[in-house]
């Protein structure tokens, strides 16, 4: 594929979504800002719509205006914790949510 970090391989070693959503949901967000484009790929190959929802949400948040106190906005974290949610409910119906 690529050359990728060695945390990236894991996710492209990854067997299921379950697996897929522990590594999105640990992964550091420094990863997932700079390889947010190839971890995209990774998880639409992969069929995993619900994960490439959350890595988008991730990626809004990490990129969002803060708050001049330095919080992200509630809106911001309402909309990352959803998309959270709806991937680990897909992972638990063995299906996709979308």
């Amino acid at each position: 594929m690529r050359d990728l970090l060695p945390i990236v391989e894991i996710l492209t070693e990854a067997t299921s979504n379950q697996a897929r959503a522990e590594w999105l949901s640990a992964v550091p967000m420094g990863v997932i800002q700079r390889d947010h484009l190839v971890i995209g790929e990774i998880l639409e190959l992969a069929g995993f719509v619900a994960g490439r929802a959350y890595l988008g949400a991730l990626s809004a948040q990490n990129n969002a205006r803060r708050l001049p106190d330095g919080r992200y906005p509630q809106t911001v974290l309402m909309a990352t914790e959803h998309a959270r949610l709806l991937m680990w409910e897909a992972v638990k119906q063995g299906g996709q949510i979308e």
